[in-house]
């Protein structure tokens, strides 16, 4: 019973993990203005795509130097 529990929870997570796999890297990431109100950490959160949420944290700690 618990080995059926186990194999049903890895099939649930390697699905899970093939999907947002999946989804980033079809996803395009758009470009995105960088100043003061789009470097703060709301508007950072607020950026669903992990990729371009790594982007424009990058820019904007660049633009801080």
């Amino acid at each position: 019973m618990q080995t059926k529990f186990n194999m049903a929870l890895l099939a649930c997570a390697a699905v899970a993990l093939i999907y947002t796999g999946y989804r980033e890297m079809t996803a395009h990431p758009q470009p995105r203005a960088v100043s003061d109100a789009s470097c703060a950490p709301e508007a950072i959160k607020g950026i669903a795509n992990i990729t371009e949420r790594a982007i424009h944290v990058s820019k904007c700690a660049q633009r801080a130097k």
